[in-house]
């Protein structure tokens, strides 16, 4: 799978959410605010992911984004 990587502001409980689910190897979703759109944290996300958050940018809003196993384990290593 490939992944971009995109630059936003994920929470230190959100951080902690991601390192709980990389430890019981199971998928996570992450709550994005439109102000947490920008930022200094780095996820890596699929084209899809990509396009909704895209769009949701466009239109002042915020996403919600469920990540997979393999995706989880994928943006501890960032």
């Amino acid at each position: 799978m490939f992944y971009t990587n995109l630059s936003v502001n994920i929470s230190e409980n959100q951080k902690h959410n991601l390192k709980r689910a990389m430890e019981s190897k199971s998928p996570v979703s992450i709550r994005l605010g439109f102000e947490d759109l920008c930022g200094n944290d780095i996820l890596a996300l699929t084209n899809a992911q990509v396009k909704r958050m895209a769009k949701a940018y466009e239109n002042g809003k915020g996403i919600t984004i469920k990540m997979s196993k393999r995706q989880v384990v994928r943006n501890m290593k960032i």
